[in-house]
């Protein structure tokens, strides 16, 4: 058995294919008050995948079994995640599940959306890059199984936070691209420049004409490139951006009404809408939830 398959109290959900299937859905998803940069999902049983995937921050997901769907990142197709691998995906990149519809699954997923614990680990200060989706390494799958322990114990942060920087050293040693080498050769400098433009003008309606003349290209020739690239065509990259924008800044416990205007959206009833159709539920139950 996982050693922290019965760690704390699951949240049960009851799906109707589930439901049918004679199985639930087991999450929980949450941060403690003295680590707000760091978010835990935790999932067992029958499973949807979202359309796509991306966050703010780095994600580490640990995988224990089940049968996870293969998946699309940087315009790369992978298999399924094997038990006691780790998918490193960074942030505000672009993973699809492809495969449709529930499916089984037990993993639990680390997001890091402050960037310095990140920092503190790498060589030099610089932020670390993953040349892969995926690696194959048990010792560091069974340290944040302990992590993850500590967390719903109630182990101290100061602790928490040791083993968690330790972990991260381990990591990008053991496998992230060595400082200087090259990346993304697939990704030309103005398909770079616009994704810029998308992150930092996040709360703008930027126009496609806009987008193309940064790129020096036709609309069309964007939208394709752009989708090849990064797994989605522009403006679902802006949506994605905002989206995973809002589910932080209502973790930090921020209004719903501050985080729509932040994460531009009109309103707080247009993010309720974009958000429920995401994630399942509205705005302020997220927040409630992860409070």
């Amino acid at each position: 058995m996982h050693p922290i398959s019965n760690a704390f109290d699951w949240c049960q959900h009851r799906c109707a294919i589930g439901a049918s299937a004679g199985g639930c859905r087991q999450e929980r998803r949450w941060r403690r008050k003295e680590l707000p940069w760091l978010e835990v999902l935790s999932v067992r049983g029958f499973y949807c995948y979202p359309e796509f995937i991306l966050d703010r921050g780095y994600t580490f997901s640990i995988m224990w079994g089940g049968a996870p769907p293969p998946m699309r990142y940087r315009g790369l197709d992978h298999p399924p995640a094997a038990p006691e691998t780790i998918t490193v995906a960074e942030p505000d990149e672009v993973i699809q599940p492809l495969s449709a519809g529930p499916t089984t699954a037990h993993f639990t997923t680390f997001t890091v959306l402050d960037p310095q614990p990140l920092l503190d680990a790498t060589w030099g200060g610089e932020l670390p890059q993953f040349d892969r989706l995926t690696y194959a390494d048990p010792e560091l799958c069974t340290g944040f199984a302990a992590l993850h322990l500590g967390l719903t114990k109630g182990v101290d942060h100061k602790t928490l936070r040791s083993k968690f920087a330790a972990l991260l050293q381990k990591l990008v040693r053991r496998h992230a691209t060595p400082p200087g080498a090259a990346t993304e050769p697939h990704r030309p400098p103005a398909l770079r420049t616009v994704r810029q433009i998308l992150r930092e003008r996040m709360d703008s309606n930027i126009g496609l004409d806009e987008l193309a003349a940064v790129a020096g290209c036709s609309r069309h020739h964007l939208v394709r490139s752009f989708r090849q690239a990064y797994g989605v065509p522009p403006h679902r990259y802006r949506t994605l951006l905002r989206l995973a924008s809002a589910r932080a800044l209502l973790a930090q416990g921020l209004p719903a009404a501050e985080v729509a205007a932040r994460s531009g959206y009109f309103d707080q009833s247009q993010l309720n809408r974009h958000f429920r159709e995401a994630f399942g539920v509205s705005a302020g139950a997220y927040a409630r939830a992860v409070q």
